[in-house]
């Protein structure tokens, strides 16, 4: 009942010019607590005490007024106040406002006040855009010196990262000391130099070497930078325009995630990923800009113009016969960029690396190709009774700045492709102490280097077959076809049923092309006997 007519009677207490009384709705069903935050909004705290004291004198309540002045008691901002002196008021210094950032990714943002008397300040805090602010809840932490003569408040407040995200937004924070007369105030925006937490972007990280077709990541680190705002755009500009990246479909841009680091702000890596060809890539510079709220200006990165390279591709090294005399070998080397590449025939030697002994005359013809890659071929031809000699070697080398040395191909006669194809033999009819002709067809060879053997088989048993009356072999050559040579090896054979029954004779052929002579057999003889009929 007490505190209603104290209610009451605040309300209808005559009051100082300049002020004006407490209305009668704000009073009712209000606690102690916010009646006493009543009096400092209407009345200050000075002049607040001073109504205070009169409200309980004309209501005569002496246990309300010693409750009401045990309850202000407990706060040092309430000291003596009817008991001060003007002599004795201390107005408050501030100290630069502090920002830090919490584990649960808020700013808290404080300012500390000291040496002030009385010990009581009112302070606000607001956030927002300049036209739109938001009234921020603080906590004050006071501290007394040790000589209790003036005091010290910490004033903090918790600030969102939504309440950041505008390059606009400000924290401002006021206070006021009645007793001296004092006002202050301090404004931090996301974009003056003392914000701590601007990205930092790194240099864009490019492969040393960027080759035509080929799937290349650049990549730009962005650490260090708060509220988790960041936006990252990537460009492409040629000697004519500046392109946003996204419009194009030769490109992938893989979506920021910001990763949080021990010291609560956050880093990401910017990627863009690209199939560059030659046409439409060579000295294009690409360019990653950041923006985020603490920043004025967009930070740009640039890789420069890129060089593009493409690594030489070595098509089947061809081989052609000329006028049954020379081969001539063609390398095709297809794809390659820049223009700029070394090719070498030679042969004799046995150790390449060690030197050229014998350089070969070539010549080559570039071609350039629609997408700006280049092609050559280089022919070189020999002299093909050189592959006679199953030792000769020829070979052939390129150099290109794409290539981590220089790459050779070595030709022997084992890698040219005119082996001789070597038909069955073909048996006349064999009768006993008669004259007969068994022949082999042989085509497709080079060079003219080829053996043939006859070779006679008993009884598991295989030998050479020697020129006497009874076996005679010889070489019939064929008219050249398409440059390769052919021929029939030819055996004139006597058998004797006695003796040759049964057994097989052997044409063995062997060529420089070959790995392993090849060989074909008459099968098991037949021998018919005089009188006798197949």
């Amino acid at each position: 009942m007490a505190f209603k007519k104290f209610r009451k009677q605040l309300h209808e207490i005559e009051v100082k010019e300049n002020y004006r009384r407490i209305p009668r709705g704000k009073l009712e069903e209000k606690d102690w607590g916010d009646v006493a935050d009543l009096i400092r909004e209407y009345y200050k705290d000075v002049y607040g005490v001073e109504v205070t004291l009169a409200v309980l004198d004309k209501i005569n309540e002496k246990k309300v007024a010693e409750e009401l002045q045990e309850d202000l008691q407990k706060v040092d901002r309430f000291l003596r106040l009817n008991q001060l002196e003007e002599s004795t008021f201390l107005a408050p210094k501030a100290r630069p406002m502090t920002l830090s950032l919490s584990d649960t990714d808020d700013m808290m943002c404080s300012v500390t006040l000291e040496t002030f008397y009385p010990g009581y300040l009112h302070t606000d805090w607001k956030c927002g855009r300049e036209k739109s602010t938001e009234v921020l809840s603080s906590q004050e932490l006071y501290n007394e010196s040790p000589d209790q003569r003036s005091f010290t408040v910490c004033s903090e407040v918790r600030i969102s990262q939504d309440s950041l995200r505008c390059s606009e937004s400000t924290i401002h924070v006021t206070w006021e000391h009645e007793y001296t007369n004092t006002k202050g105030k301090q404004t931090l925006s996301i974009r003056d130099q003392d914000f701590p937490w601007r990205p930092v972007v790194d240099d864009i990280q490019t492969p040393p070497r960027i080759y035509h077709d080929t799937p290349v990541v650049l990549q730009c680190q962005v650490s260090g930078y708060y509220p988790d705002a960041l936006v990252v755009k990537w460009f492409r500009k040629n000697e004519h325009n500046l392109e946003l990246c996204e419009e194009f479909d030769d490109v992938s841009i893989t979506k920021i995630r910001s990763n949080k680091n021990p010291d609560n702000t956050y880093s990401c890596a910017a990627e863009l990923m690209m199939t560059p060809t030659l046409r439409n890539h060579q000295g294009a510079e690409y360019i990653c800009q950041v923006e985020h709220p603490s920043l004025e200006r967009a930070i740009k990165k640039s890789t420069g113009g890129l060089k593009m390279l493409a690594k030489p591709l070595l098509e089947p090294i061809r081989k052609t016969l000329v006028d049954n005399i020379l081969v001539q070998f063609s390398l095709h080397l297809k794809m390659f960029y820049p223009k700029d590449i070394k090719v070498k025939w030679h042969r004799g030697e046995t150790q390449v690396r060690k030197g050229v002994k014998q350089a070969t005359k070539h010549t080559e013809m570039f071609t350039e190709r629609e997408d700006s890659l280049f092609e050559v071929i280089s022919e070189c031809c020999i002299l093909g009774c050189s592959f006679a000699d199953p030792q000769y070697k020829l070979y052939v080398t390129w150099e290109h700045e794409t290539m981590e040395g220089p790459e050779t191909r070595t030709l022997s006669s084992r890698d040219l492709p005119w082996i001789p194809h070597v038909d069955e033999i073909f048996v006349l009819r064999l009768e006993d102490n008669l004259r007969t002709t068994m022949m082999c067809c042989i085509t497709g060879y080079f060079p003219d280097a080829l053996i043939v053997s006859w070779y006679k088989k008993k009884n598991g048993i295989v030998s050479a077959v020697p020129d006497s009356n009874d076996m005679v072999s010889k070489i019939e050559p064929h008219k050249k076809k398409n440059n390769t040579f052919g021929c029939t090896a030819i055996l004139y054979f006597t058998p004797e049923a006695e003796k040759d029954q049964g057994s097989e004779l052997i044409c063995r052929v062997e060529h420089p092309s070959l790995e392993q002579p090849i060989e074909r057999s008459s099968g098991p003889l037949h021998i018919l006997r005089l009188g006798e009929e197949k």
